[in-house]
Formats: C-alpha cells, structure tokens, sequence
C-alpha cells in the first residue's frame, strides 16, 4: 500500500521535514482546582487532538497555498494519521498563529528557510 500524504481541504500540501508532532489538549470545568493536600480536582469537559507542521526550505509558491488554506482562523479539513484513533483519517481543524522564517528570497527561487504552525482539532476526541 502506498503511503498517505497528509493533506488539507483534500489537497496534497508540502510534507512536514519529520512528520506531525502530535499532542492533545483537555478542557476542564472553572471549579477545577487543587485542594491544599496537592489532589487535583477536575472536571473534565473535551480533549481535542493538535498537530505541529515544520518544513524547512518551503517554496514560495508552496507556503502561499498552505497559508490560503490556514489564515484567518477558518476550518478546514486535515487528512492525517492519528495515533488517538491509529488510523489515518479526516478532521476539522484551524490555525490560531504560525511561524515563518526568511533569510534569502531570490528572484524566481523564493525559498522560506523554515515554516511551522499548530493545527487544533475543532472536534473532540
């Protein structure tokens, strides 16, 4: 079997240097709290997956598509694997902020030496 590419809004994008970093994150109730004994007492709400996309030496023309499909906060949709669910799949996620990094642009090679941002899963897990 060949091996997936991740993509968004069904395209193809630049592939990240070593894969997606993954992480998650749990949303808890405002009286969560730890008692005076150090016991945590919390309540939670909603774990959502997230993702962290770093490629190096990004193409213009490829860091403009990824950013038309992340900027302004918009939904769209990630098809990546998920070591949640171990399966390759499609989600609903955004980008808050990223990261670019210029140190050269030459004419008709403009190349970004690195890119990265963090995708959040608008769907729980």
């Amino acid at each position: 079997m060949a091996q997936e590419l991740i993509k968004i809004n069904n395209v193809a994008i630049r592939q990240p240097d070593e894969g997606l970093g993954y992480g998650f994150e749990t949303t808890y109730t405002e009286d969560t709290a730890r008692t005076q004994d150090g016991i945590l007492h919390a309540s939670a709400m909603f774990t959502v997956e997230a993702l962290r996309y770093e490629a190096s030496y990004v193409s213009a023309a490829d860091v403009k598509r990824i950013l038309q499909y992340i900027a302004k906060g918009q939904t769209f949709t990630l098809r990546y694997f998920s070591p949640y669910y171990g399966a390759w799949r499609d989600g609903r996620f955004y980008v808050g902020s990223g990261d670019l990094s210029i140190k050269r642009l030459n004419t008709a090679a403009e190349t970004f030496d690195s890119v990265s941002f963090t995708m959040t899963g608008v769907d729980p897990i």
